[in-house]
């Protein structure tokens, strides 16, 4: 998507910066190198030799040999992309492997929730979701921040949750036909033959509005049952929601309610 193209582009330019500071650093010790005086002679070293401590190499495995990059094992870590994603990639490696469908192709979160489906709760780090690279909103900084979810983990929770590619196969053609089912069901209520329009109603899958304050209003009639206007004026009150609100992963809804009944469904971003 556009957000998530827009965001990659910004990634990169990022990632092409710490890579040119670091060629950059390993340059100027290069030179530093060959600027190094030259060793004492034989005739004189006993005379000018001092103790020197004696270097030690770091065992495998030991904190100081996490910055090496787990593919090639010999570039350096990139910081920012081992402290968003807790992996330890070189430049090379992870430019190798952005590109479509690469190990190291970063997602952006509506993108990861169509393609493998998950929700809000699954992918949010703060509720023990996956870890997330933040950046910007491309399209308003007001907004909140833009999140990119590494491809890799998000394949790996999406197996972890629907068991096998061929399963989350199944329930993306189970909800495309179902979004299908209810569109087709509105058509016919709104522009089908009678009948259809009475199989519609008969079956409950897209009834108006209408329809709705009517069954509420009851057989005396929604004018009867609609107070005087002095009344909700008198009535009205500005809606407080509670703070406990309830998720409902099926359809990937949250809902607030007020302690006058009414009710607020949304989606988080």
């Amino acid at each position: 998507d556009e957000e998530g193209e827009a965001a990659l582009a910004e990634l990169e330019e990022e990632l092409d910066e710490e890579r040119s500071v670091e060629d950059a650093l390993a340059a100027m010790a290069q030179r530093g190198a060959r600027s190094a005086p030259e060793p004492p002679t034989a005739g004189n070293a006993a005379a000018t030799a001092e103790p020197q401590p004696t270097a030690r190499t770091p065992a495998a495995g030991s904190p100081g040999t996490s910055g090496a990059c787990v593919d090639c094992s010999s570039g350096r870590a990139q910081p920012k992309f081992r402290e968003a994603f807790g992996l330890s990639v070189c430049y090379d490696c992870q430019r190798a492997g952005r590109g479509e469908g690469g190990r190291y192709q970063v997602l952006s979160k509506s993108r990861a929730k169509d393609e493998y489906l998950l929700s809000d709760r699954q992918l949010d780090g703060e509720r023990g979701g996956l870890r997330s690279m933040r950046l910007p909103n491309p399209n308003d900084a007001r907004y909140g921040d833009m999140r990119l979810y590494l491809r890799r983990q998000v394949e790996e929770l999406a197996l972890a949750t629907w068991g096998s590619s061929e399963a989350l196969l199944l329930e993306k053609e189970r909800r495309s036909d179902e979004r299908l089912r209810r569109a087709e069901a509105k058509r016919k209520l709104k522009s089908g033959t009678p009948e259809e329009q009475m199989m519609a109603r008969c079956n409950g899958r897209a009834a108006p509005k209408q329809q709705r304050r009517k069954a509420q209003a009851g057989k005396a009639g929604e004018a009867a049952a609609r107070p005087p206007v002095r009344q909700l004026a008198a009535e009205r009150h500005e809606h407080v929601f509670s703070p406990d609100e309830e998720y409902d992963e099926a359809t990937d809804l949250w809902t607030k309610r007020c302690a006058c009944g009414f009710t607020v469904q949304y989606e988080r971003i």
